[in-house]
């Protein structure tokens, strides 16, 4: 027998077979036990999701003769066999692509008419890549759609559902195919190599399901290239080659070059790149997917919920997305999209990476608002790093000394005050004030009585002694606080000069940048 590719080998035979697509395959079974056949059908999703394949299970499963109870053919009975072999005249598949025209949608139109090979059996009509159909071949179709005889089941598979007519898609049942995961690829791929009896290494069964993209075709082509190239081993060197993929450290390298700026460490990548016959457009590719795992990384906390990625990705994601900020990978994002559009346009694809990588690591060189707005963050983080360090450089005072206490015969302010408080009291106690007074010399109580309160004379207080110099020593209220303060700040330290600390020297001050900050914001909210 002629040798066949695996995804012909393997392609499903049965509802259950196919691969990641559950919604679809449970619904369509419940349909055909429940007899509840629809008219058309639309099946959209991206290539290698089982489009194809499940028109033709569910063409096989309506003719078969002994269908099983859950739906399922039994791929035993002639009408399974002529279809497995496409030999079955009541399954008619057409592309679309290459009967566009009003012509071929008549042609359809009088088979239509036609009954089915089989007594009871229901001719189906597989129109592949549906959206080839110019408008007006879709127009000619609608009648024909709408109202088909009863035996006639059409199924429309396309890649570009929004290219279908509106008119097209509200008279069929739609279906979306979604693109496998990962995880579910990887352990499917890993099965057909078991049965291919290939030495499959989990590092290059990881790769290749990663790469395909959610297309099941796609890893079993490059299962299939990778084995031959190795002789029946599967690995991640092995699929290196194949695809001309960069190595791991090529993406953290780049990332680390736009984030110091650093264009010679970039265009240095690119050479390296070229010269081990990297695929630079892939590369390209690889590195948007790359830059968008950061981008989640920094928005999104649930990471592992949005992505397939395996868990040492995501950590290097996450530790990358803490370094680099988040419009430096807005610009890789809008940089690489560019890139990859003028890449498919046919451009020399070292010269645009090369331009893209100068742009990114240069933002001087680019004169988008996106370049602007990140030469003036950088701007903002510097003058800031700056005044940080000059705050951390000024000396901490020292502390305040404690009040030592007075020497003997020496007393504070408080104490000298309550001290002679005391004395004072003592010496009045000592000479008390007479309350009367005797008459003068030679007279008589009488006369004092005759001349009245008037004439009575007031008796003199003791002259106060005068004020004692402080002893030695001692000193006054306020010349002892005075003396204190003077103590006090000549233990103070001078304040520190400029020669004394270790910052680089400046371009411009700080009052110098403060004062031109408000012209660059107006200048820039004008651009903007």
């Amino acid at each position: 027998m002629r040798y066949q590719v695996l995804y012909r080998k393997y392609r499903p035979q049965q509802f259950s077979e196919i691969v990641g697509q559950d919604h679809v395959v449970g619904t369509l079974l419940r349909e055909i036990t429940d007899d509840k056949i629809a008219h058309a059908y639309l099946f959209a999703g991206p290539r290698g999701t089982g489009k194809t394949t499940s028109a033709r299970l569910l063409a096989k499963s309506l003719n078969c003769t002994n269908r099983r109870p859950n739906g399922e053919p039994d791929n035993e009975c002639a009408s399974c066999v002529a279809i497995t072999e496409g030999a079955s005249l009541d399954v008619i598949e057409l592309d679309a692509a290459s009967h566009n025209k009003v012509e071929d949608v008549r042609e359809i139109r009088i088979n239509v008419g036609t009954v089915a090979a089989a007594a009871g059996a229901h001719r189906v009509y597989i129109l592949d890549e549906a959206h080839m159909l110019s408008r007006a071949a879709g127009n000619a179709l609608l009648k024909t759609l709408e109202e088909p005889p009863e035996h006639v089941v059409f199924v429309l598979a396309t890649t570009e559902p929004y290219k279908l007519l509106d008119t097209i898609r509200s008279r069929a049942q739609r279906f979306d195919f979604h693109p496998v995961s990962a995880e579910v690829l990887g352990a499917y791929i890993a099965e057909i190599a078991s049965r291919e009896g290939f030495d499959a290494r989990p590092d290059g069964l990881a790769m290749i399901s990663s790469h395909a993209r959610g297309s099941v075709r796609d890893a079993l082509s490059l299962l299939e290239q990778v084995a031959a190239l190795g002789d029946g081993t599967v690995d991640g060197d092995g699929v290196v080659r194949v695809l001309g993929l960069a190595d791991g450290d090529a993406f953290t390298g780049l990332a680390a070059a736009i984030a110091t700026q650093d264009a010679p460490a970039a265009l240095g990548l690119v050479a390296r790149l070229a010269s081990q016959g990297a695929d630079l457009r892939r590369f390209v590719a690889d590195a948007l997917g790359f830059f968008r795992g950061i981008f989640l990384a920094q928005y999104a906390p649930n990471l592992e919920e949005i992505t397939d990625e395996p868990g040492d990705v995501l950590t290097e994601w996450r530790r990358i997305a803490s370094e680099l900020p988040a419009t430096d990978v807005l610009r890789a994002i809008d940089q690489f999209s560019d890139a990859l559009l003028e890449l498919r346009a046919g451009r020399e694809e070292r010269l645009v990476l090369e331009l893209a990588l100068i742009r990114l690591t240069r933002p001087e060189t680019a004169m988008d608002q996106e370049a602007l707005v990140s030469r003036i963050e950088r701007l903002e983080q510097g003058v800031a790093s700056r005044e940080s360090r000059v705050v951390s450089s000024e000396p901490e005072p020292p502390p305040s000394p404690t009040a030592a206490p007075p020497p003997k015969g020496e007393e504070t302010a408080g104490e000298g005050v309550a001290s002679r408080e005391s004395r004072v009291a003592s010496r009045e106690e000592e000479h008390p004030q007479s309350e009367s007074v005797s008459p003068p010399l030679g007279g008589s109580t009488g006369e004092a009585g005759e001349g009245g309160s008037s004439e009575s004379a007031e008796e003199e207080s003791p002259p106060s002694p005068p004020a004692a110099p402080p002893p030695k020593g001692e000193e006054t209220d306020g010349e002892g606080v005075a003396s204190r303060e003077s103590q006090v700040a000549s233990q103070e330290p001078p304040p520190p000069t400029g020669e004394e600390t270790d910052l680089p020297p400046v371009d411009v001050s700080l009052a110098e940048f403060q004062a031109a900050w408000p012209a660059i914001v107006a200048s820039v909210r004008t651009q903007f």
